[in-house]
């Protein structure tokens, strides 16, 4: 690949549109969180104790393909269940009901470098499957995502990972090594949950293989500060967090308090690299619509 395309931060748009008909009544019932998070844990369970995959192959730092196998009775290979880690998410929904989904994810390689926040820009190759091993997407050469605008379990994932080393040749192409790869099994309350898209029916778990070659820290609106840190409540995540109620969230806000003045014109007045708080009540001025 071209240095070229190091730069360039396509959005995929197929983690965050579905293809489903507003104008239709859905074949199907709609169902809970608390009643889908157990029939996704039972499939993604079942599934992982009969699966495994190339885990041997992953001890030095050339580009490894993950490929996933049936056990075979008798094996004395390991079980993908048997890798796995569990990461809890809880999922909100609509009328305020918290349901916690269990995201199963395995490092084949962890990386070199450091690790995205869950909204950062990353450059992946990934390949997307069902648990029947229908792909319904890939990405052989890696592109940037946005991860803000992927699905909830995929940048989830990614977060998990380390980024790799890169070396650029005389003729101005990108050599990456050493990079994290990893597996991640989706439950569908943190993927699509009702809704179809492409290759992807309504309520199905999702298994990704994905290879992090390198990340951007991510700064939404441009107002000096990263969009991870504009986490107001300290729950680790950004969205839904609005200082002001004006219905758009702070990592995309270029005025945070709704005072008129734009944060970037508030952070660091007197250029002394501390973020302003004048009148000392702890609330930092980009933050207070008092000062």
């Amino acid at each position: 690949m071209k240095k070229k395309l190091f730069f360039l931060f396509p959005v995929l748009l197929l983690f965050i549109q579905c293809n489903k008909d507003d104008d239709t009544t859905p074949s199907y019932t709609i169902r809970d969180y608390s009643e889908q998070v157990l029939v996704d844990q039972e499939l993604l369970e079942t599934y992982l104790r009969t699966h495994t995959y190339n885990y041997e192959d992953f001890n030095n730092e050339s580009d490894i393909k993950i490929k996933l196998d049936t056990l075979t009775d008798n094996s004395s290979r390991l079980s993908l269940f048997e890798q796995a880690n569990i990461k809890k998410i809880d999922v909100t929904d609509a009328s305020g009901i918290v349901t916690s989904h269990n995201l199963y994810y395995i490092i084949a390689r962890e990386g070199s470098n450091n690790s995205p926040s869950a909204i950062d820009s990353v450059y992946v190759a990934y390949n997307g499957s069902l648990t029947d091993g229908s792909v319904f997407d890939s990405r052989k050469f890696p592109i940037w995502i946005d991860l803000a605008n992927s699905l909830r379990g995929f940048r989830e994932g990614v977060s998990e990972l380390r980024t790799g080393k890169y070396s650029e040749s005389s003729n101005g192409t990108i050599e990456y090594n050493s990079f994290g790869v990893g597996l991640f099994f989706i439950p569908s309350g943190l993927g699509y949950f009702e809704n179809v898209s492409a290759g992807i029916p309504e309520y199905s778990p999702l298994i990704f293989s994905v290879k992090l070659m390198t990340h951007t820290d991510t700064d939404h609106d441009n107002d000096g500060i990263l969009s991870i840190f504009e986490d107001i409540d300290g729950d680790n995540d950004p969205f839904e967090d609005d200082t002001d109620g004006d219905n758009l969230w702070n990592m995309y806000d270029i005025d945070d308090d709704g005072d008129g003045v734009l944060t970037i014109n508030e952070l660091d007045k007197n250029n002394d690299s501390i973020i302003d708080d004048t009148n000392n009540d702890g609330i930092p001025d980009y933050l207070d619509p008092d000062n």
